[in-house]
């Protein structure tokens, strides 16, 4: 049994008014000479974006359109009939998917546009917790934090996108290698270790290694891997010529495996159990569409989720959907009625853990 579901990793945003993807276009539509037409506006920033989502495998019609706390409790409404429990409390996790992700102002005011939200009452679930958007190694970083700490207490946590990729068409969010050990990142990040806050890692699986130096030099800071360790090509093409062979898929799995089971000896490492449906894994070249249903889902995800699971242990896992990006390929509950087929017989202490108490323990939501 479940005894409620956290939803630790979900993106609201409104292209409008958020600090997002299309921010930068989006708001041409508010200008005045041409806010009559907002629609056309809203058209032409997807077209200045379309290379950006076709790396990020992202389908338009998501990144195009605003993303709610109804919009969610639309869809979380569907998961009493899949899981028999709703979803009381979601995680928001920024939402800075280009551009860079060490603009203070600009994360701060994503902040203040989620908190400005309407969470909870009917259908809606609370808003537990924030992880904003910030660079360790930015000389403003440590400012940025206090001020946005000191905005709301709801800010748990911090997100760095440090992915790289030798494939081109492949997103890349920093070209240099060796970033976590940099004088100036770790400084960044002995602040973000003594404001108590969660680091969020958002990298490649063969990038794991990194996370292991990091993990031993600061034992009493969470670090939580994303999306579970992202093995970018592992059930199909990606890219240019990424997982395009059996054998090269069986190679990245390979290798991930590895990462998995030596990051796993870190007792402040986390693993979330999120991106179950992302483009980026190689469900397919198309964006929408291309995992075919919960059952499908679960025997593709199947081994990587009793991996990690059985590396990591029950208290170690956490779940997050990553709505609304992954619903073209898998809408809300066929991630979660996927994810049950997976783990449901591994007992109600491992259920009760990743879906909900794991969460609340880290983001301290009551």
């Amino acid at each position: 049994m479940i005894p409620g579901i956290v939803d630790a990793h979900v993106h609201f945003y409104d292209p409008m008014k958020s600090t997002w993807a299309l921010s930068r276009y989006a708001r041409v539509a508010t200008m005045p000479v041409i806010n009559r037409f907002p629609r056309p506006a809203l058209w032409m920033s997807g077209m200045l974006t379309k290379k950006f989502e076709r790396l990020l495998m992202i389908d338009p019609s998501i990144v195009r359109t605003a993303y709610e706390p109804r919009h969610y409790g639309a869809e979380a409404a569907t998961l009493h009939r899949v899981a028999g429990v709703g979803v009381g409390s979601v995680v928001h996790m920024e939402s800075h998917w280009s551009g860079d992700t060490s603009d203070a102002a600009s994360s701060f005011d994503e902040t203040r546009y989620v908190t400005g939200l309407s969470f909870g009452g009917g259908r809606v679930p609370d808003l537990g917790a924030i992880v904003v958007a910030a660079d360790p190694a930015h000389p403003g970083f440590a400012a940025a934090i206090d001020a946005q700490t000191g905005y709301t207490p709801l800010v748990r946590g911090v997100r760095y996108k440090w992915s790289r990729h030798a494939d081109p068409q492949v997103t890349q969010w920093r070209r240099e290698s060796g970033v976590l050990g940099s004088p100036d990142f770790l400084r960044g990040f002995e602040t973000l270790a003594d404001a108590g806050l969660v680091f969020h890692s958002f990298a490649y699986s063969h990038q794991l290694g990194e996370l292991d130096l990091l993990a031993r030099r600061f034992p009493e800071t969470t670090i939580v891997v994303e999306h579970l360790g992202l093995p970018v090509g592992v059930f199909g093409p990606v890219g240019a010529d990424t997982g395009t062979t059996a054998a090269a898929r069986a190679e990245i799995l390979g290798l991930w495996k590895e990462r998995i089971a030596m990051l796993a000896a870190r007792p402040n490492i986390v693993v979330k159990v999120s991106g179950l449906a992302l483009g980026v894994l190689g469900y397919g070249r198309e964006t929408a569409g291309t995992v075919g249903g919960r059952g499908v889902l679960a025997e593709m995800i199947g081994p990587l989720v009793l991996h990690v699971v059985d590396r990591f242990g029950p208290d170690r896992v956490v779940f997050g959907s990553d709505m609304p990006i992954d619903r073209p390929n898998a809408p809300l509950d066929v991630v979660v009625g996927a994810l049950l087929d997976v783990v449901a017989d591994r007992g109600d202490y491992l259920l009760g853990q990743l879906f909900a108490r794991n969460a609340q323990r880290i983001y301290g939501i009551s």
